[in-house]
């Protein structure tokens, strides 16, 4: 669990996010194959040869994961631009340290002469542990020490294990655990003390060991570097590309997004050019004076702001790491801004902290915030993902002054990337509509502009931003006058107000009468999001993701996501059937007993109905505990903790012990059943709450669930006990499902909703209770015959 969770970072960070919830993917499927190699080996992987063959593998899981980790991030990364290729060449590698994980979880579970409940919890709490620790660890110190930490635990647990079995692999164990340990403590010291030290080289597109600044936490990686002065101010959303000479940092982002972090003294004339910036277009229509802006970043916005005069600017990071970059490592070059008069910088996530405060704004600002970078809880749960939702933006006028406004921009580029502004004013028509706003004065609550060329060959080359601006109160004809006056003198474009609108699209969309109908007839899924479908991002319908026209925004790294989804969705049923299930079948047919598919069934039924649950849960969840990290840890380490104590409860005593197993199987169904209804209700009734109270009300949702769901792999094993030479098979098949629930959890809360993903996990468990009730049924059969 814990070099799943490194992985996550280190694919984001050295690939592109979208590679990050591969991690979950390779553990199970490593996981699988182990189990694969233990059935179909069986005179090696005997219960006699237990000790010495899991130290081999725990070897063998220190040597390559260590190996893989360094190769992927001081090598340049020969990789193709073909998503899917790229995809295949990361899991050929990367499975190796996980397959040999995989025979040490199996040997253990089905070699051993303990208690499988006991043994069972064990291996959950220690996943939980290790998510735990490992997730506090990025705090301090980087992957590739951490890295060097797991490959010395193992190495030394393989020394305990072949200690008595065989001394000669003891010592080789113990030279290779103090060998990884010295690692450790260069790297780690190095890393601490900005020495130079192992570090990423290459990244997309870019080289990246010449940086001075790098940091890492479960967010992201942090780097920073000068900008040469050639450039001018670096800017995104100008109207006029400035030419006078400042001094800038770039702060980039897991080598995929970035910003500057620019020279500040205390005087504002200096930065005038700010003025000139589309992201700043709310400032040209009304008076405003208190300010939130919605990630910090290299403090940009926060200097528009004073710029233009606001009298107190709230800055809400998300990001540690870039709070102590402008606050600590960068705070004399970006002028101390968290300790200038009227300036407040909060680490906390925004609608989190929106909800607690009692204070209103006449500026909720959101500029670009698209890391691109996958946080511990792994790709496509991204923290950004959920400020883009109707249940968000509600949240956000909640906290407007009477006149204030929510201002939000995105990049586009005509018949490039087009989906995320239909999708701003689909939010800004709806959250108006909850906020009571008839259909017909919908329109006269927003304004959209846009910076660069007008359309035409030329421009299609440059990248543009719009700015979609939400008021609280309808603007104005004085408002709307100023808006255009402005736009004039700025250089920038006017794309929707109460009389013009950029395209009919736009104009029906924000006009309020973007029926169902109408959005589906679009080639591109442009509806609001949701919390329930929070994929902002994401408007390629899954079903069109092999199709190159227009239902398909050809450019964008989201745009390739959405085709890695369903490239994986094949490729892992593939492995299902290719890798696990073909193999294991041929090797066992003659074993087959009569009787034995509803037990597969059983084991296949709890490891997608896992799966499936904790992904939607955890994208759930995040929202409401306001960190994504907090939603990584909590949630899995309260399942995963209940769960090795619903395991631990499991014994086979007395001559009852199947109908025990029976309501222990309603239970499980009852309680999915009330976790499912509760947990919207109670997120919304708490959002209010502070951090420790979430955290609790987490915890007591997640609790019964986990405990239940523990219960069903050690009952699944018991009942199955006369089929126990297929019992590494049974694992293989539960790993090797998950592999793929692991991916179909995404595609179906894209699809269809996080709920829809909950309630199919809860459908699979149904399954798991028609098998102990047929067990049921047929024990007390035999019992009857017998007496």
């Amino acid at each position: 669990m814990a070099y799943q969770v490194l992985l996550t970072r280190l694919f984001s960070a050295v690939l592109f996010y979208h590679f990050a919830f591969m991690g979950i993917s390779l553990a199970m499927l490593g996981m699988t194959l182990g189990a694969q190699r233990v059935f179909s080996r069986e005179a090696r992987f005997s219960a006699d040869r237990l000790e010495s063959e899991w130290a081999r593998a725990a070897l063998g899981f220190s040597l390559s994961s260590a190996a893989l980790t360094l190769v992927y991030i001081v090598s340049p990364p020969f990789l193709p631009r073909n998503a899917e290729v790229t995809t295949a060449l990361i899991f050929i590698p990367f499975v190796v340290p996980f397959t040999y994980g995989g025979i040490c979880v199996t040997l253990i579970l089905t070699k051993s002469r303990e208690a499988i409940g006991g043994l069972y919890a064990a291996d959950l709490v220690g996943a939980a542990l290790g998510c735990m620790l490992v997730v506090g660890a990025l705090l301090y110190l980087d992957p590739v020490s951490l890295t060097f930490a797991l490959a010395c635990l193992s190495a030394f647990a393989a020394l305990v294990m072949a200690r008595g079995a065989d001394p000669a692999l003891a010592t080789r164990a113990g030279w290779l655990g103090g060998a990884f340990l010295v690692a450790l403590v260069l790297q780690g010291g190095l890393y601490v003390t900005n020495g130079p030290h192992l570090k990423i080289r290459w990244a997309p597109d870019q080289v990246q060991s010449t940086l001075p600044y790098e940091r890492w936490n479960a967010y992201s990686h942090i780097s920073v570097g000068p900008v040469p002065p050639s450039y001018g101010p670096v800017g995104w959303g100008f109207g006029r590309q400035p030419t006078q000479a400042i001094e800038q940092m770039g702060l980039i982002i897991d080598a995929s997004a970035g910003t500057v972090i620019t020279r500040f003294d205390g005087n504002l004339e200096p930065l005038g050019f700010l003025a000139n910036d589309i992201i700043n277009m709310p400032y040209h229509i009304r008076s405003i004076d208190r300010v939130a802006v919605i990630g910090v970043g290299g403090g940009r916005d926060i200097l528009s702001a004073l710029v233009f005069g606001a009298g107190h600017v709230t800055g809400i990071e998300l990001n540690p790491a870039n709070l102590d970059v402008l606050t600590t490592s960068f705070a004399d070059f970006s002028g101390h801004l968290g300790q200038r008069p009227g300036v407040s910088l909060v680490n906390a996530e925004a609608r989190s902290w929106l909800n607690q405060t009692n204070d209103t704004f006449d500026l909720v600002q959101i500029s670009l915030i698209d890391t691109w970078a996958a946080t511990a809880a792994g790709g496509l749960a991204l923290a950004e993902n959920k400020l883009y939702t109707v249940e968000a933006w509600t949240d956000f006028m909640a906290k407007l002054s009477p006149k204030g406004v929510l201002s939000v921009s995105r990049w586009f580029e005509p018949g490039t990337h087009i989906g995320e502004f239909y999708r701003l004013l689909s939010l800004a028509a709806q959250t108006l509509r909850q906020r009571g706003v008839p259909d017909h004065q919908i329109r006269s609550h927003i304004l959209a502009f846009r910076n660069g060329m007008e359309d035409g060959p030329q421009a299609a080359k440059e990248a543009r931003v719009v700015t979609v601006i939400v008021g609280a109160a309808a603007f104005s004809a004085e408002d709307t006058r100023r808006a255009r006056q402005a736009a004039g003198r700025e250089g920038f474009h006017v794309m929707l107000d109460a009389d013009t609108a950029w395209d009919r699209t736009s104009g029906v969309i924000a006009s309020g009468m973007a029926d169902e109908k109408f959005l589906a007839s679009l080639p591109i899924d442009v509806s609001a999001s949701t919390d329930d479908r929070p994929f902002f991002f994401y408007v390629t319908r899954l079903k069109d993701v092999f199709r190159q026209d227009g239902s398909r925004e050809a450019e964008g790294s989201n745009a390739k996501a959405i085709g890695i989804i369903g490239f994986l969705l094949v490729a892992t049923f593939a492995c299902v059937i290719g890798f696990v299930l073909g193999p294991l079948l041929a090797s066992t047919r003659r074993r087959m007993e009569k009787g034995s598919v509803p037990y597969l069934l059983y084991f296949v039924a709890i490891g997608v109905g896992f799966m499936l649950i904790e992904i939607s849960q955890m994208q759930r969840l995040i929202i409401f505990l306001g960190h994504p990290v907090y939603g990584l840890t909590v949630i899995l380490f309260t399942l995963l903790l209940f769960g090795g104590l619903g395991s631990l409860s499991v014994r086979p005593a007395g001559p009852l012990w199947h109908q025990r197993f029976l309501f222990r199987g309603v239970a499980l169904c009852v309680v999915l059943l009330a976790t499912g209804l509760l947990t919207p209700s109670i997120t919304g009734q708490l959002k209010h709450l502070g951090t420790p109270a979430r955290i609790l009300s987490s915890v007591l949702l997640l609790a019964p669930a986990g405990f239940c769901m523990g219960m069903m792999f050690p009952m699944g094993m018991l009942i199955s006990q006369h089929h126990r030479a297929l019992h590494p098979w049974f694992w293989g098949v539960n790993g090797a499902t998950s592999v793929f629930a692991s991916v179909l959890g995404v595609a179906i809360s894209m699809q269809l909703g996080i709920s829809a993903a909950y309630w199919i996990g809860t459908a699979f468990y149904s399954v798991c209770l028609l098998v102990l009730l047929r067990e049921t049924v047929a024990r007390r059969g035999a019992q009857r015959a017998a007496a």
